[in-house]
């Protein structure tokens, strides 16, 4: 019988795509010990940590493992934030020759190979990354978009992708970049300031994520809205854990960690979370589809 690791007790799931960015998000803060707290199947032990997903036409596998002393290889050669981003875009069904330009623009070696390896490490922790994707896999099916410079030059939708740029975006304050990139260039060109409104949905799991992003005027006295002081790492936790089709009580659960006030059936049904932030406001407004 295969024990399970402390996430798998106590979420009563299976490991996923959430665990694979949280992952991550721990080997960035540097929280070492975190990571083979949650996800080490044999305690007391710095056992290789194995990650493998599924989405269509793909296979998707993540080694974490403890060095014996400070990598220097070249092999090493990406971010943590280069393998979120992949991930992400392999689940949102991005072009397979998207991904590939994203990531040469990045320096990072790639080829016409339907398999992408990537490996980097912080301190002592070495994680490595293999996407494959399937020989056979069908053309990429096109899908309605609109007119902002992402979706022009990416030929795509917005997505839970852009959600997560935008909100670490908003966090490191590039207000301007965000604009620039997500506003209908129409808009940009020859609206207003008022117009200038980043807004979009996009399916994560069982739910439709409303996401709007608005540059604001710090002059004006603002109510703050219900579940308005919400960080946006809070968020980005909560959009990964949709997507990955979690169950509304784990959502409530990592919610009222910080001190967001939510049940379940709320969390079951619609919710809105908001945060002022550099002089903007985001909101996400969740809604159960199915």
């Amino acid at each position: 019988m295969t024990t399970k690791c402390l996430v798998e007790e106590q979420e009563h799931r299976e490991l996923d795509s959430y665990d694979l960015i949280e992952v991550l998000e721990l080997v960035k803060d540097h929280r070492w010990q975190e990571i083979w707290r949650r996800y080490n199947r044999q305690p007391g032990e710095f056992a290789t940590l194995n990650f493998e997903l599924y989405p269509p036409h793909y296979f998707v596998q993540m080694t974490v493992q403890q060095l014996t002393s400070l990598a220097l290889s070249a092999k090493y050669n990406v971010t943590p934030y280069i393998m979120q981003a992949l991930i992400r875009r392999v689940l949102l069904g991005h072009r397979h020759g998207l991904i590939l330009d994203k990531l040469s623009r990045y320096g990072v070696p790639v080829g016409a190979d339907d398999t992408i390896n990537l490996s980097c490490s912080i301190g002592t922790v070495g994680i490595d990354l293999v996407v494959s994707r399937d020989k056979n896999a069908p053309e990429y099916r096109f899908r309605r978009f609109g007119t902002s410079r992402v979706e022009q030059d990416e030929q795509r939708p917005l997505d839970h992708y852009d959600m997560v740029a935008i909100l670490l975006s908003s966090y490191l304050n590039r207000t301007d970049w965000i604009l620039n990139r997500y506003v209908p260039q129409e808009i940009l060109n020859e609206g207003t300031e008022e117009e200038k409104v980043v807004r979009f949905s996009s399916p994560a799991g069982d739910y439709l994520v409303d996401f709007l992003f608005q540059h604001i005027k710090n002059d004006v006295t603002r109510e703050l809205p219900p579940r308005g002081n919400v960080s946006v790492g809070t968020m980005h936790q909560v959009i990964t854990r949709l997507f990955a089709g979690h169950d509304p009580a784990l959502i409530t659960q990592e919610l009222t960690r910080q001190g967001i006030i939510i049940t379940v059936v709320e969390a079951t049904r619609d919710f809105s979370l908001a945060r002022y932030l550099n002089d903007n406001y985001i909101e996400m407004r969740c809604r159960r589809t199915s």
